[in-house]
C-alpha cells in the first residue's frame, strides 16, 4: 500500500483567553486514490504545512486494507507528529484510524507510517490530532512528485507566523 499525505493547519489562542482556534486541510492518496477534507480542531497550537513523499507501508491485513482503500464518506482520525523543520528535511509519524462497529462495540483499525524528507514547515507544540469525514478527489494528483511548487513553498515559509511561544 502506497500512501502520500498533504496537510496544512494553523492554530492560535484567541487573545486574552486560553481558548485555541485552528483550521486545517488534509489530502491523502492511498494507492493513487485521493481523498480530502478540512477541520477546525487541531488539538495543538502552531503552524504546519506538510507534504510527505510516497511511502510504501507494505501489505496491511485484508480488513485494514479494505477499510482504507475507499475513504469517501468515512470518518478518519489523524495524528501527525513531526520534528521542527523549515522547507525540507522533515520527519513525520502519521497514524490514520477508522473506527468500526462490531457487535455494538467500536474497534479502532489503524495504519501508521513514518515519512522522511518531508517538505514544508512545522512549528507545532504537540502532535496534531483531528477527526474528519473524507471526500474523494475528482482526479489523482499524487502522481506528481511534488504537490506544492518550490516557489510557493518558499513564499509559505516566509509568510509563516513567528515561532515565539510555540513548543
Amino acid at each position: 500500500m502506497i500512501v502520500k499525505l498533504l496537510f496544512f493547519g494553523e492554530a492560535v489562542n484567541i487573545p486574552s483567553t486560553t481558548i485555541g482556534l485552528g483550521i486545517g486541510a488534509v489530502s491523502v492518496w492511498i494507492d493513487g486514490a485521493g481523498f480530502t477534507s478540512a477541520t477546525n480542531d487541531l488539538g495543538t497550537l502552531g503552524y504546519m504545512l506538510l507534504e510527505t513523499q510516497e511511502v510504501d507501508i507494505g501489505e496491511p491485513e485484508p480488513e485494514v486494507r479494505d477499510l482504507f482503500s475507499n475513504l469517501h464518506g468515512q470518518v478518519v482520525s489523524y495524528q501527525i507528529k513531526t520534528n521542527l523543520f523549515v522547507r525540507s528535511g522533515g520527519i513525520a509519524r502519521i497514524t490514520m484510524t477508522r473506527s468500526v462497529e462490531q457487535d455494538g462495540v467500536l474497534l479502532d483499525k489503524s495504519i501508521e507510517f513514518q515519512a522522511t524528507d518531508c517538505r514544508g514547515i512545522s512549528v507545532v507544540s504537540n502532535p496534531v490530532n483531528f477527526s474528519t469525514e473524507m471526500l474523494q478527489l475528482e482526479r489523482s494528483v499524487a502522481s506528481l512528485d511534488e504537490i506544492v511548487a518550490d516557489d510557493d513553498l518558499i513564499a509559505i515559509v516566509e509568510a509563516a507566523p513567528p515561532t515565539e511561544g510555540v513548543g
